[in-house]
């Protein structure tokens, strides 16, 4: 049925504007895949203009009247139609009141730095020296307080960036929700069992390479709508409909590194490739409610999915072929073993899944910290060796270890890091409830390989609702009840129990 004019009015320069944002994409992926190094600088040019043009769309005056005619026109609809466009417009406004309150030459300078700064991060990091990034980084953190200035809050400005990825949330409440899970965590940690690597020898790039493409396609993401690369730090994007783009990083000593950053870059592929199917897309409803929500989707394929027996039951014989080893060069149970292996660990993406969230904790306190004005750039590394020593017993020997690690500061991402657990309290509490309503889930998973039963609950509770609900209507429409850490913690626990069971 044929919109009325000023609902296709509105709708074809939201359009517009989302070409161009997915064109920005396209450039942000091949400057960390393919782009020759000597090309950053005008790279960064481009993405300045992309960024700084589709602001301008969004911010102008008559993108502003198309909306109010939108809505106007809902008002003759029925009531089961306009209830859902006017959810549409109303996320809409939000990120246009949001969009609002930024000078389009701000856009521009932050795109622009923010590009800059990947890549001397990455030398920075390759060179073990903080002071190589610290000069851009402050000019980072300078304009992420003007931008928390510009966007407003009531208590601290990290309030005002956490809630560009975690609509609602504030730093105190996170604050207590991270130190009652840190207290929850620290027994558990204390009972985990540390096991020893089953590989004794270095597993070449090419035969990871072999098993980590066939990844994707297993969990339901085929060849047709995505690709597999190399890039320094794993992340994944959409470039558009049935375009998801995934990265990851081998290392031949450690080849599970390139594993498990495929499984959790294909999570979130895989909620961009359902929200891509919703109707009507691309419109404000059918993105990613939040970021907590998408870390949900990663961590549930890496953790509850990746780690778990029946997934290994069936992909282990196919490790061992792809890898060229024997069954008593890695003994099955040594291996499973080892992935679900628990050590306090130095670096954040290759952390065990019980420690992993002491890590975020950790961050979560600097860059708060450091947003709100109680910690300067240049202390960071101090800050951050002695946390470790202080959470984890660690001494740090070099930057690249420690506050070099993480690529976020560099895309100027503050707020982002606690969104990594509530994806993970999110994520268990919405398998536990796949498992109640597939018991039977664990056979296909490790008889066939089939993930298609969670695929499609995912879809269907998950995916499919793209912003047409809020978090907290999300997750008690999809598990009953409100979110809640208990499922974790009861997660955590029980592995850590199984693995350290004598088999």
């Amino acid at each position: 049925m044929a919109l009325p004019q000023a609902l296709e009015n509105y709708r074809k320069q939201y359009r517009k504007i989302k070409l161009f944002q997915d064109i920005s994409s396209v450039l942000h992926w091949d400057s960390e895949v393919m782009m020759p190094e000597e090309g950053r600088e005008y790279r960064s040019n481009q993405i300045a203009a992309v960024a700084e043009l589709t602001h301008e769309w969004m911010t102008d005056k008559s993108f502003l009247d198309l909306i109010q005619s939108a809505k106007e026109t809902t008002k003759e609809l029925p009531e089961t139609q306009s209830t859902l466009w006017n959810r549409e417009l109303e996320i809409l406004m939000e990120e246009k009141e949001k969009a609002d309150k930024l000078p389009s030459e701000f856009v521009s300078e932050f795109a622009k730095l923010t590009n800059l700064a990947h890549a001397e991060w990455a030398e920075a990091k390759k060179e073990k020296n903080f002071k190589m990034f610290s000069n851009r980084l402050e000019e980072l953190v300078n304009l992420s307080k003007k931008q928390a200035d510009y966007f407003g809050y009531t208590t601290e400005p990290y309030d005002a960036l956490l809630d560009s990825y975690e609509k609602g949330a504030k730093a105190n409440q996170i604050q207590i929700l991270f130190s009652d899970l840190k207290n929850s965590l620290i027994p558990i940690v204390a009972k985990a069992s540390k096991f020893e690597s089953p590989f004794k020898k270095p597993i070449p790039i090419a035969n990871q390479t072999k098993f980590c493409n066939r990844l994707p396609s297993i969990l339901g993401l085929t060849t047709k709508e995505s690709r597999l690369d190399i890039s320094n730090h794993p992340f994944s994007t959409s470039l558009g409909k049935g375009d998801k783009r995934i990265t990851t990083r081998y290392s031949e000593t450690d080849p599970l590194s390139s594993i498990f950053g495929v499984l959790h870059e294909t999570g979130h592929s895989l909620y961009e490739s359902g929200l891509s199917k919703m109707p009507d897309w691309p419109n404000p409803l059918t993105e990613y409610l939040s970021l907590g929500i998408h870390e949900s989707q990663s961590r549930l394929w890496e953790n509850q999915v990746g780690r778990s027996l029946p997934f290994w039951e069936f992909m282990y014989p196919i490790l061992l072929a792809d890898f060229e080893l024997k069954e008593t060069e890695i003994p099955f149970q040594q291996f499973y073993k080892f992935i679900n292996s628990t050590e306090k660990s130095k670096i954040r993406v290759e952390a065990d899944q019980v420690t992993y969230n002491l890590h975020i904790i950790l961050r979560f306190e600097i860059e708060r910290d450091l947003i709100n004005g109680k910690i300067k750039v240049k202390d960071l590394p101090e800050i951050w060796n002695s946390k470790m020593k202080e959470s984890f017993g660690m001494t740090i020997e070099n930057d690249a270890e420690g506050v070099l690690q993480d690529i976020h500061w560099s895309m100027g991402a503050f707020g982002y890091f606690p969104t990594y657990t509530l994806g993970n309290i999110f994520s268990a509490q919405f398998f536990k409830k796949f498992t109640e309503e597939f018991p039977d889930s664990h056979n296909k998973f490790s008889a066939k390989g089939d993930f298609s039963d969670l695929l499609s609950w995912l879809r269907k509770n998950i995916h499919s609702k793209g912003k047409t609900e809020t978090i907290e209507n999300l997750v008690l429409g999809a598990t009953g009840e409100p979110a809640n850490a208990k499922y974790l913690i009861s997660y955590l626990e029980e592995k850590v129990k199984e693995v350290s069971i004598s088999r």
